[in-house]
């Protein structure tokens, strides 16, 4: 009972469960691999990237506009939105990491202060996962026998903060620009090697068939059903290319009617 409640595994290992149990989180640890950490990153840049100018260069052929002038502005939206969104990965990610770490600091700066306080939390946490009297007593003395233990359970089960969610600022950035980048130039790549009355078909058909195993890829991380993701994305894409096509045939035709 006591291995299912307890969430970590140093806590685990701490309070002394058997060692043949060690197999089975290994296997539990291949199923959270740190290359889903940045995944987030990835399969949203590649498709904010991707959607966002696939409904650029729809909304400019509406418009009429001649394909020199849709290459400039495609590659103006992929430099620019790369930054952007590189950089706001970034800093959200550099928060993300401060916060973790001054709500680490508080956790142990009570510690020292009030620690019969800090000891009836962790007392607290595992009555209310079930545990009561000696079996209680025991666990709560065995966790608060070590500060480093007595920390950890803290900071996830309290504060529901856990260092394993915990992602490089920069590495995030990096891999946020890459990705926008990447998904730029899916669509953009068409009106640069494909004749232009064949190049938004050509862009809007790779751009959804990307798409489809992007969302399809990513269910390896998050275990949904492939068919159904793959469809979400494609959907996605073809509504912003969709609107942005008509609504660029709709400006400039209101344009043209102004002047």
């Amino acid at each position: 009972m006591l291995v299912k409640l307890v969430k970590m595994t140093n806590v685990m290992d701490f309070l002394g469960f058997e060692s043949g149990k060690s197999a089975t989180l290994d296997d539990h640890r291949q199923l959270h691999a740190p290359s889903g950490k940045f995944l987030r990153h990835a399969i949203f840049g590649m498709n904010d990237g991707l959607v966002s100018t696939i409904a650029l260069l729809a909304g400019l052929v509406g418009a009429g506009i001649g394909a020199d002038i849709i290459i400039i502005a495609g590659f103006a939206e992929m430099l620019s939105g790369a930054i952007s969104m590189s950089l706001g990965t970034y800093i959200s990610t550099k928060s993300q990491i401060e916060f973790y770490k001054r709500e680490v600091k508080k956790e142990m700066d009570d510690m020292e202060r009030l620690p019969a306080v800090e000891k009836n939390h962790v007392k607290e946490i595992y009555r209310r996962k079930g545990f009561d009297g000696v079996e209680l007593d025991k666990i709560v003395d065995r966790i608060t026998s070590s500060k480093k233990i007595w920390l950890d359970v803290l900071v996830t089960e309290e504060l529901g903060l856990s260092s394993s969610k915990i992602e490089n600022a920069v590495t995030s950035g990096i891999v946020m620009f890459f990705a926008f980048v990447f998904g730029c130039f899916i669509p953009l790549s068409s009106f640069m090697f494909v004749p232009g009355e064949f190049a938004l078909k050509t862009a809007i058909v790779s751009s959804l068939a990307i798409l489809f195993l992007a969302g399809a890829g990513k269910t390896h991380f998050t275990g949904k059903n492939w068919i159904k993701s793959g469809i979400e994305m494609v959907l996605i894409g073809s509504l912003a290319t969709f609107v942005a096509y008509y609504a660029g045939q709709f400006i400039s035709h209101f344009i043209g009617y102004l002047v």
